[in-house]
């Protein structure tokens, strides 16, 4: 008797209340006379399991039944909920029974939830759920993928990857894994791979690390001092921390911030989208970024005047 089975089937009767033979006989991929058996142990061992005679019958759970969830509190149960709400579209049948099996450990369904998570962008509809399924695969099954990727430059190549870990940075899915092209570890964009394909080839593990990778790839620490007016300050807080305002509207009505960011090659058009309400005073070099990029934001349009 397989006990994920045996499990299975009981978390199924808390979370539905009932269910037929039938039901748990497909689900499950066993027959209704061992469906019978996996009942019969679930009541030996103290599991209030009741068999629901004639037509439509089958079998539920008495209502109130909960597994012991004394590891976990109330709050601890809101945020983990909170945390597979905000991967649902992503992961949607992972997430599904596992928020099944919370819901076995709690006796309160939160109508209005303490916490919340959207991680999805604006418009994305789920858009990188096909090529993060694809992905997750190939992680649980050491499978290497051919991906076609396209770099910060616009280029385009065909590569084989080995995955070893999905990893999500503020708002951002990103894969790490071995690159059989350079022959090193490399952190991939999701949304940069065109496309995602499963091959047959099957890698050993080496020795790995995403978090070094995270924080190195995505760019070196840079202290910066930026001024902003009243219209960019909540947007300034919010990137760069409250803690990290030096100086509250001086004479001209500005705001300063000072703080450690990563000097990706992102962080000019993060400035940038404050528009005219922001502006850097150090360091001279992310001043030149910024001055040069705007320039050439300029000449798109004066080509069209």
């Amino acid at each position: 008797m397989k006990l994920s089975t045996l499990y299975g089937i009981m978390l199924t009767l808390i979370a539905n209340g009932r269910a037929t033979r039938k039901e748990l006989s497909e689900r499950y991929e066993i027959s209704g006379r061992t469906v019978q058996r996996y009942i019969d142990e679930l009541v030996e061992s103290g599991v209030p399991v009741e068999a629901m005679p004639g037509k439509g019958g089958g079998y539920r759970i008495s209502e109130g039944y909960r597994l012991h969830g004394a590891l976990l509190g109330a709050e601890e149960l809101d945020r983990i909920r909170a945390g597979l709400d905000a991967l649902s579209a992503t992961f949607p049948t992972s997430s599904d029974e596992i928020m099944g099996k919370l819901t076995c450990l709690s006796e309160r369904e939160s109508v209005s939830p303490r916490f919340y998570i959207d991680s999805d962008r604006w418009n994305s509809g789920g858009a990188a759920s096909v090529k993060l399924t694809a992905i997750t695969a190939a992680i649980d099954g050491d499978r290497t993928v051919r991906i076609e990727y396209t770099d910060r430059m616009g280029n385009c190549t065909a590569r084989l990857l080995d995955p070893y870990t999905l990893a999500l940075k503020e708002g951002v899915w990103y894969v790490y894994g071995f690159c059989h092209s350079h022959g090193d570890f490399r952190l991939f964009r999701l949304a940069r791979m065109r496309s995602v394909e499963l091959t047959d080839s099957r890698f050993e593990r080496k020795e790995g690390d995403v978090r070094g990778a995270l924080s190195v790839n995505l760019g070196a620490p840079m202290e910066i001092e930026l001024e902003v007016n009243d219209s960019a300050l909540a947007k300034a807080e919010e990137w760069l921390g409250e803690e990290s305002l030096v100086s509250c509207k001086d004479k001209e009505g500005k705001f300063i911030f000072r703080a450690k960011v990563s000097d990706s090659y992102e962080l000019v058009n993060k400035i940038l989208s404050m528009g005219v309400n922001a502006r850097v005073l150090s360091p001279h070099s992310l001043k030149e970024r910024i001055k040069s990029a705007a320039e050439k934001i300029d000449g798109y349009y004066e080509q069209e005047r």
